[in-house]
């Protein structure tokens, strides 16, 4: 008979070779910790009302540390075998009060990721120098064929309830998690809401007479032991920006603006319980839409003399740049089905992103026009959870994920098509499982089978687009079919009830940008190059097969009454990556090349009194591509895809129970690449960059917060701006703008 050890580790190799994946998405039912909780105990909305306000508080803080975006299951975040954070709701209740933009809360908590553009696009900011997969309650936003970089603005902070950060490589939510996984999980109602409704506004203001925006917010919440209710709507106008000096800050054109816009979010969410609990259906809808107002005519500025963009008052030619998205989301569960958890989600989504005029030549005597990207998307998720099946704290699932995407880019004036009708479609099956070894160490490990399906239509370049030096060159569509098991596996040890520490393994799967390669090579204007030639063959085409990354990381971390210290360091591996270079014509073509990133990250807490807490953190990652194709790293990475080393210093203090604030510093550290085989020299100048905030509860009146951000007025060119080395893309960032908000539950 064997041992129980020996028994243990068979069992651990046998689930390896079946399990190697930190599966992660956040079911839509329920969408929250606190519904996910009350329903594995079973406790009632009653039993939870009654239960002492010291009770129902432990219960929400010991939710916080719960996510199912690393593992497809609930499970605390000390547990997984990787770098985990959560935005809880108090913190983004913090940033926001600073900035209402959900890439500057990230940017601002999260370690290895790039600076905001503060701009509508969201080129240029990635998670440890690769791409982010984010979600909307578990729903992905990125579009896999024509990243056009606008699925950061999908939802309305006012609409989120917590933000769960994946950091590193992940296949657990299918395509696109080469860097990690951004989810949003939205507001939900909670035990104790009865018809609780919320109202709330918000006033920013650099104190110029264009320079004032303002937003209203509304939510109604009500749960009940059979059923939740949450309605929430929100609407927000942006003024101009200001830089430092005083300075109206640039446009971008062509690829969007925040500022000086309009942005509306509806979203309606319900659940119902029967069969004593043990069942539950849900659904949701949400639309948002965000659109320039069209008062400015941008001002190129010069990054060679170092003079920013700015603006004057105009109407620019065509119609308004804007973001659209449009979701619904179905779910059912049923929490005792044969001794486990039965989860599937059904989703669909309608995106829209609106371009401003730019030169693409689509015909031979028609040189501006206006793009769109329009993508549908519908899929599903299916698993089974069952817990403790071998008696060791052991946690398993196995499901089925499938998703469908139908992508285009398109000219609104001429008609032309930028690319072909394209079609995404995946079927991945998946196991993931976590055990005790022993009372000190877990392991986990998963494997994810992606099974992935690309269709392009018959089509023709652009008169400005071509190949080999033609113009309007035919693309002939085709199919191309491709299979990946991608793995990883993991281990936390306790070395100490204080000290933890932990190795792990993961693999990401994605596409690289199919539709920008499909577009063919950008030609420009009036010459001599010659109509039609060779054709771009989407079934020869090697720059489409996916992207696959190895990621690496071990982790140590310190917890005490006061002091909790972490850190890890990571390297990720793409043999065969798909990165952005620049082209003479000033626009980006995809470079399949190995990319190597490395980095460390830090993080401390520590509660000095009772009353004052110290928060910072720290963050370093570097990356090399293969220049001359021989498989060896031998040039730095282009700088646009990382982020420079930053230092986040904060102190939170409460003056009473009534009474509280946030201090924080920023500093971004100068950093350089020389010119090399991965492009022109990149120099960045650092800086910092100081906030505060302060929020009074008025006792049932109400709760005020009062915020400054860029506290010293630091005058700056942001990140993405330094290094891109484009005049067209040269902006100041925000000086210093004050922010006066107002909430009250009735």
């Amino acid at each position: 008979m064997k041992s129980s050890h020996s028994v243990k580790t068979s069992l651990f190799t046998l689930s390896l070779l079946a399990l190697s994946i930190n599966s992660a998405y956040a079911e839509n039912a329920p969408l929250n910790p606190d519904q996910a909780q009350n329903h594995a105990s079973h406790k009632t909305a009653e039993d939870t009302a009654q239960a002492a306000p010291s009770q129902v508080e432990s219960e929400s803080k010991a939710a916080e540390t719960m996510v199912v975006t690393a593992t497809r299951y609930s499970q605390d975040t000390d547990k997984i075998p990787g770098s985990i954070h959560v935005i809880s709701s108090e913190e983004l209740k913090q940033q926001t009060a600073v900035s209402d933009d959900l890439t500057s809360v990230i940017a601002n908590l999260v370690p290895g990721m790039t600076p905001s553009r503060q701009k509508l696009s969201n080129q240029g900011e990635n998670l440890r120098g690769r791409t982010a997969l984010i979600m909307v309650d578990g729903v992905p936003q990125n579009n896999p064929l024509r990243n056009g970089n606008r699925y950061g603005y999908t939802v309305d902070p006012s609409m989120v309830e917590r933000v769960e950060v994946v950091q590193g490589a992940s296949a657990v939510q299918g395509n696109g998690a080469t860097g990690g996984i951004i989810n949003y999980v939205t507001k939900s109602a909670k035990p104790g809401d009865h018809w609780k409704q919320t109202i709330g506004t918000r006033v920013t203001s650099n104190l110029k007479d264009d320079g004032t925006g303002g937003k209203v917010y509304y939510n109604l919440k009500q749960y009940d032991e059979d059923y939740d209710l949450f309605i929430g709507g929100s609407w927000e106008q942006q003024g101009l920006y200001y830089d430092g000096n005083g300075n109206p800050i640039g446009m971008n054109a062509i690829q969007g603006e925040t500022q000086d816009s309009n942005a509306t979010n509806f979203l309606a969410k319900g659940g119902y319980n029967f069969d004593g609990g043990d069942q539950r259906v849900s659904f949701s809808a949400s639309r948002f839409q965000l659109k320039s107002n069209q008062n400015y005519i941008p001002v190129k500025g010069d990054h060679v003399n170092g003079t920013p963009g700015t603006v004057v008052r105009g109407t620019p030619d065509g119609v308004p740049t804007s973001n659209y998205a449009e979701l619904y989301n179905f779910g059912y569960d049923h929490y005792n089905f044969a001794g486990g958890e039965l989860k599937f989600q059904a989703f669909y989504q309608e995106f829209e992103a609106v371009y401003g005029q730019a030169s693409w030549w689509p015909t031979a005597d028609k040189k501006m026009d206006q793009g769109a990207i329009v993508s549908s998307k519908k899929g599903f998720k299916l698993s089974y959870v069952r817990t403790d099946i071998l008696g060791w704290d052991d946690s398993w699932v196995v499901g089925l994920d499938g998703m469908e995407d139908a992508t285009k880019q398109k000219l609104m004036q001429s008609g032309k098509d930028v690319t072909p009708d394209m079609m995404y479609q995946s079927l991945a099956p998946f196991v993931q499982g976590d055990f005790l070894v022993s009372d000190s160490l877990r392991l986990s490990g998963g494997v994810r089978l992606e099974n992935t399906k690309v269709k392009v239509a018959d089509g023709q370049t652009l008169w400005g687009y071509g190949n080999a030096g033609h113009r309007q060159v035919d693309i002939i569509g085709g199919e191309q079919n491709f299979s990946q098991a991608v793995f990883n596996a993991g281990a936390v040890y306790d070395l100490t009830p204080s000290v933890s520490s932990f190795v792990g393994f993961s693999q990401g799967f994605g596409l690289p940008d199919i539709g920008r390669v499909l577009r063919g090579n950008w030609i420009g204007g009036p010459s001599t190059a010659p109509v039609g030639g060779a054709p771009i063959d989407f079934n020869t085409m090697p720059a489409v097969k996916p992207v696959v990354t190895d990621n690496y990381e071990i982790g140590l971390s310190y917890s005490d009454d006061k002091l909790h210290v972490s850190g890890s360091t990571y390297m990720s591996i793409a043999k065969d990556g798909a990165n952005l270079s620049l082209n003479s014509g000033g626009t980006y073509d995809v470079t399949r090349q190995r990319t190597d990133i490395k980095g460390y990250e830090l993080t401390a807490t520590y509660n000095v009194l009772p009353t004052t807490s110290i928060q910072s953190l720290y963050s370093h990652v570097q990356g090399q591509v293969d220049s001359t194709g021989n498989g060896s790293v031998d040039s730095d990475m282009d700088l646009k895809n990382l982020s420079p080393d930053r230092l986040l210093v904060a102190v939170n203090h409460s003056f009473s129970d009534r009474l509280n604030g946030r201090v924080q510093y920023n500093h971004m550290f100068s950093r350089s690449k020389e010119a090399n085989g991965a492009g022109a020299a990149q120099h960045f100048e650092g800086y910092g960059l100081m906030d505060i905030s302060m929020f009074y509860d008025m006792n049932g009146y109400g709760r005020v917060s009062f915020a400054v951000e860029n506290l010293l007025n630091e005058q700056y060119i942001n990140y993405f701006s330094q290094i891109r080395n484009h005049s067209s893309y040269y902006f100041s960032g925000r000086g210093q703008t004050f922010s006066l908000g107002y909430e009250l539950d009735f």
